[in-house]
């Protein structure tokens, strides 16, 4: 039986390589019968399709944080579009160094283009993703790249900082400089808090620090599971704490932050099944109060 590993674990027996073929390889997984996207894309599709920047921002300069991105750049595909400049902070060097190398170009790098195609073209465009089977490029297949390739560039230049980040030590992200540590238009967390902290406190804390990196009427949107206790990366076993509806919608209203919609997903897809005890998914987002 594995040895569940916990929150110090992650620098030395999480890899993001294993990590990302299990969990981000099919993003229409084979267990979904009707072909249809998983519910966290479908979730952060809907969320920044509608999102619309504080009024006191200037249009040149929506600022977006991810917390504790693992070695993932999904969230920020979908950001890409609203946003201008974005920070990406996580807890591990190894899946900071996993994004870095995406950003540059290395061939060993996850392949994200799978991803960006379903975003760019079925989900905001309405259109097919490139046919692979096709013998001969068209010039439709030659726009649609032309379309993804310049997402995934647009996406490279926006990531203007990757920085460390802690549930566990204050402040909670390392923000070094005076132009990355401006509050927030966007904070962004998904499958991370759970995986961090340790009692109903600790989480409440944990949003409430996040809140507090956001502007007036800023925008917090989180993602993750319900009643989870563990979850597998390959054969590494680790601990997650057990988050409930009730204690998620807590920490918001407590940090300041008006739901504006918060979803459990009971119809979980099978590589979470697979690799999780999670209960059911969730996805909220809301807006910073502007008193706080």
């Amino acid at each position: 039986m594995a040895n569940v590993k916990c929150e110090e674990d992650y620098h030395t027996h999480f890899d993001p390589k294993t990590f990302l073929e299990q969990y981000y390889k099919n993003f229409k997984g084979d267990e979904n019968e009707d072909g249809s996207v998983s519910p966290f894309i479908k979730a952060l599709h809907e969320f920044w399709s509608s999102f619309k920047a504080p009024t006191d921002t200037e249009k040149t300069n929506v600022r977006y944080l991810e917390f504790g991105g693992g070695p993932s750049i999904m969230n920020l595909v979908f950001a890409c579009p609203k946003v201008d400049h974005i920070v990406f902070s996580e807890y591990t060097e190894a899946n900071r160094e996993a994004v870095k190398s995406w950003i540059a170009g290395d061939a060993e790098a996850h392949d994200w283009m799978p991803l960006i195609e379903i975003a760019v073209l079925e989900l905001e465009q309405g259109r097919g993703i490139v046919d692979e089977r096709s013998e001969s490029e068209t010039s439709a297949d030659k726009e649609k790249l032309d379309c993804v390739l310049n997402r995934a560039d647009e996406l490279k230049r926006k990531i203007k900082s990757i920085v460390p980040c802690d549930v566990n030590k204050a402040p909670i992200v390392q923000l070094d400089t005076d132009d990355v540590a401006k509050p927030f238009d966007v904070v962004s967390t998904g499958l991370c808090l759970e995986s961090c902290v340790s009692s109903e406190v600790h989480y409440k804390n944990a949003v409430a620090e996040l809140c507090k990196l956001l502007k007036p009427n800023g925008c917090l949107f989180m993602n993750g599971v319900l009643g989870d206790t563990f979850y597998y990366v390959g054969e590494e076993k680790f601990s997650v704490f057990p988050l409930t509806e009730k204690l998620v919608k807590e920490a918001m209203n407590e940090a300041g932050m008006e739901i504006e919609k918060f979803v459990t997903i009971s119809d979980i897809p099978l590589h979470y099944l697979e690799a999780c005890g999670c209960k059911a998914l969730f996805y909220t987002y809301g807006r910073k109060s502007v008193e706080k």
